[in-house]
């Protein structure tokens, strides 16, 4: 079967909102739990304003507390941020954000999410892209709401702003060595300091985490050779330039390369009403290849194939920030950036030791490639702080799923339906083992947006926002999906 299809869309979005700096509904978590909170410098408007002014709801959390609560990725980031919730389902590559519950849930690698990820001004295509070490972090801030007209792309849920530590100009490094249960041994490492004189200067990351799986699995016959799940292997390296040749021009280059070899992801299962029919066909091919009801948290799993999944994410990025005398002061932005990810990974589909379903080391894989541009220009009088920008991304999808019939299908088939008789009436050729259907998604989307955000003073406490974003995008895709089998059971 083959698909193309092509659609285009337009939007016009308008927000007006008017907070009084007395009510503004504000979340702020600092290194001081337990005390008053200090003053506490966002950019969530795209510009440097205390917390308690911004007329938005935000949660800002500072490195210094998620270093000193272990925090080094986005999902665990959901600790110390209420209405946060980041999950995975049958790998890491398929996570969804929630904020305040709303989320894109699905394992459509075609979907964007409706919360955006933006690290360093870059805005990232999906969630499970973006999930893993964030280095060394100065602040992140969870947005809440719609903020399109803030960051030039769909982010109807709200978005998660990351922003990590730039390069200084005095010499500095730090080494830091962890050692957990599970196994967990990890190590990073930083330096930074000036390159030439106090005009350019450069900052590397580096950091090693390995920890054993934490669950434990049940491996029937084979040939699964991990009896874990959910284990960490990954390194990660980052390496910036900061160059200021003048006091109005500031450069900020940005290299980045993260490869991840692990198994996930299974999960403890829980036996519902109604599903007797399905446990005793399982357990009459492998006893004991299913759920543990007599303890349902000994994290526990069951898979007779291999869950392993490589990742490879890198990327480079440019901001450059220049601010215009002529115009008041007026800084003139722009961020470009290309990446690329990619996953390969395999599955045992049926969460069963019996060998129903499932997909090779290498049978399911995406790949994305990206290109994103941002312009902007923002300034602020007396009484007026205002930007405009113009935003445009280019994304190359590529999406390939093999999903396989195992050894034990036709006769998982014969045992459910308790026809014996009738299954044997079907030739061989019907559901043959090795064999499976293939699945191919290929995807260009093409994205460009105007916006602008503006805020007025009317009063020392009250404040008038106006936003405004027009998005045209296009996306063009082709799917073929096949199924080899022939005989009984052919679609």
């Amino acid at each position: 079967m083959r698909k193309t299809s092509s659609a285009v869309t337009r939007a016009v979005a308008a927000t007006l909102a008017i907070s009084a700096t007395s009510t503004t509904p504000v979340q702020a978590q600092d290194a001081e739990i337990g005390r008053n909170v200090e003053t506490i410098i966002v950019t969530a408007q795209k510009r440097e304003q205390n917390l308690q002014d911004v007329p938005i709801a935000v949660t800002a959390v500072s490195g210094e507390l998620l270093q000193d609560t272990g925090v080094r990725d986005i999902k665990d980031l959901t600790i110390l941020t209420p209405g946060l919730i980041v999950t995975s389902t049958q790998n890491e590559t398929i996570t969804t954000a929630r904020i305040r519950g709303i989320g894109t849930v699905g394992d459509n690698p075609g979907l964007e999410s409706s919360v955006g990820v933006v690290i360093d001004g870059v805005y990232r295509p999906r969630n499970g892209v973006s999930f893993g070490d964030l280095g060394q972090v100065e602040r992140i801030e969870v947005l809440k709401g719609p903020q399109g007209t803030l960051f030039g792309k769909n982010t109807s849920a709200g978005v998660i702003n990351v922003l990590t530590r730039r390069p200084q100009f005095e010499f500095g490094s730090e080494v830091e060595l962890t050692a957990g249960n599970f196994g967990a041994l990890e190590g990073s490492a930083s330096l930074t300091g000036p390159l030439f004189g106090d005009t350019v200067a450069g900052h590397l990351y580096a950091a090693v985490r390995e920890r054993d799986g934490f669950y434990d699995v049940v491996r029937g016959q084979g040939p699964r050779s991990e009896d874990e799940d959910y284990d960490r292997s990954f390194y990660t390296v980052r390496g910036q330039l900061l160059l200021q040749p003048t006091d109005v021009l500031d450069v900020r280059l940005i290299a980045d390369y993260t490869s991840r070899d692990e198994n996930c992801c299974l999960a403890p299962q829980a036996i519902l009403s109604g599903a007797a029919p399905v446990l005793g066909a399982l357990s009459a091919l492998e006893p004991g290849s299913f759920a543990n009801p007599a303890d349902p948290f000994e994290r526990l799993t069951y898979a007779n194939r291999g869950t392993e999944q490589n990742i490879h994410d890198k990327g480079v990025s440019a901001e450059i920030n220049w601010d215009l005398q002529a115009l008041g002061g007026a800084t003139l932005t722009s961020i470009s950036a290309a990446r690329n990810w990619r996953t390969v990974n395999g599955q045992d589909a049926d969460f069963t030791a019996v060998d129903i379903w499932y997909r090779s080391p290498e049978g399911f894989s995406n790949e994305f490639d990206t290109f994103s541009q941002e312009l902007r220009l923002a300034g602020e009088t007396e009484r007026v702080s205002w930007m405009v920008g113009a935003f445009y991304a280019a994304e190359d999808l590529e999406s390939r799923s093999h999903l396989i019939y195992g050894t034990q299908y036709r006769d998982y088939l014969t045992a459910l339906l308790g026809q014996p008789a009738f299954m044997a009436l079907l030739p061989p050729t019907a559901w043959p083992a090795d064999v499976g259907t293939q699945d191919t998604y290929e995807q260009e989307s093409r994205s460009w947006a105007l916006f602008t955000n503006n805020s007025i003073r009317l009063t020392e406490r009250l404040e008038a926002t106006l936003g405004l974003r027009y998005t045209d995008e296009s996306k063009d895709l082709v799917s073929q999906y096949r199924n080899p089998h022939g005989g009984g059971g052919r679609t």
